[in-house]
């Protein structure tokens, strides 16, 4: 999935600080450790817009890691990749796959469930707790 992040919430005046990406790092992995939880990791992509791919990090690229977002109650725009479905969306935006019944249900395009196609966007609520 390609993410389209949501316009920059007003933090302009947020401290920030990088971090260097490592082999096998993902956007998850650096959110759960510089901001406390995975499910954050929107809020790297949109403090990073040069980052096109989130499942795709090159190992040596410096990160931008917000102290503080305030504000960011946006949810996120994918466009869905081959070999995607609802559940591997889920599981990667929220670290669980039964999380698909949320994104199913915001996005009532979706005719049928096991049935999403390349190049389709898909909205992400940024909370998804079900």
């Amino acid at each position: 999935m390609i993410a389209t992040p949501p316009a920059a919430p007003n933090a302009s005046s947020s401290p920030v600080h990088t971090v260097t990406v490592l082999p096998g790092d993902s956007l998850w992995k650096l959110a759960q450790q510089n901001l406390g939880r995975g499910s954050r990791w929107h809020e790297l992509m949109v403090a990073n817009p040069g980052i096109v791919d989130p499942t795709r990090l090159a190992a040596g690229t410096e990160i931008i890691v917000p102290t503080q977002i305030t504000g960011l109650k946006s949810d996120v725009k994918v466009t869905v990749q081959p070999g995607d479905t609802l559940s591997k969306i889920a599981q990667l935006t929220y670290g669980r796959g039964a999380a698909w019944r949320c994104i199913a249900q915001v996005n009532p395009e979706i005719a049928d469930v096991n049935r999403i196609y390349a190049g389709q966007q898909l909205l992400l609520p940024f909370s998804c707790q079900k």
